[in-house]
């Protein structure tokens, strides 16, 4: 297959692809050719092979050599991405310096962005049961940390949106229409794509809504650690992607400018 593919190039709602697939490279438990043999047996057309990064990740060009040369193979096309969370309230993602040419990126929340850096979950847990912190300024600043990352890459894919606020006691419930809207707003302009994540179950039915009406892409992924669990959309993402799709109409289809 010639030239790069992107998220963009991935139908709304599509049951037939899945950007979301960890490797041996980082920590999933499967090879990224045993992940694409699984998906061609699943039917799936379209496979996007990511694993996690850090400033200081050294496996890249053999990460990326090995799944460039796997597109195109048993019918599929297989897209190369890689998984890096957000720092900081700037937005600050931490990548390496020098990056291959990627499809995409996918933006995580591993840890919760705060003005100085990153916090562990379980840190802004005790901060919150003895009021040094707030879960509006916890849940402020991580949108505004997401915002920020959209910058990071000209192709970003938000992973698990909201992931980090059960680990710090707090739900997706707790998050304003309001700001789920600026997020919206910033991802559509931004050209960017979200994930409705089949791991962790999130975001929510009423979030991934908002963010429809606001011209966001939407995707699916299973965030699979093994090859079986590749493409099985089997417990959240098929039911909430149908409930989304009812609630949003056309409007997902028409990116706000």
């Amino acid at each position: 297959m010639t030239g790069p593919v992107t998220p963009l190039d991935v139908p709304l709602f599509d049951r037939g692809s899945d950007l979301h697939v960890h490797s041996t490279f980082s920590d999933g438990a499967s090879t990224v050719e045993e992940n694409l043999a699984s998906a061609r047996d699943h039917g799936m057309h379209t496979l996007g092979m990511v694993d996690h990064v850090r400033r200081d990740t050294t496996y890249l060009p053999d990460f990326a050599a090995a799944v460039r040369a796997l597109d195109g193979t048993a019918g599929l096309r297989v897209l190369l991405g890689v998984e890096a969370k957000v720092l900081d309230v700037a937005g600050a993602v931490d990548l390496p310096p020098a990056l291959p040419d990627l499809d995409y990126v996918l933006v995580a929340d591993h840890q919760v962005p705060r003005p100085d850096g990153p916090a562990h979950p379980r840190d802004v847990r005790a901060a919150l049961e003895v009021g040094d912190l707030t879960a509006a300024v916890v849940i402020d600043d991580l949108v505004e940390a997401t915002v920020a990352s959209l910058a990071c890459y000209d192709r970003v894919v938000l992973a698990h949106l909201f992931s980090i606020l059960p680990k710090c006691g707090l739900h997706e419930d707790q998050v304003p229409d309001a700001l789920v809207r600026r997020l919206g707003q910033a991802v559509a302009r931004a050209g960017a794509v979200v994930e409705i994540n089949e791991k962790w179950t999130c975001p929510s039915v009423r979030v991934a809504s908002v963010l429809a009406d606001c011209g966001v892409r939407i995707t699916l992924s299973t965030d699979a650690h093994h090859e079986s669990r590749v493409g099985r959309y089997d417990a959240y993402v098929d039911a909430a992607a149908t409930e989304v799709e009812a609630r949003a109409g056309t409007a997902a289809a028409t990116p706000a400018h």
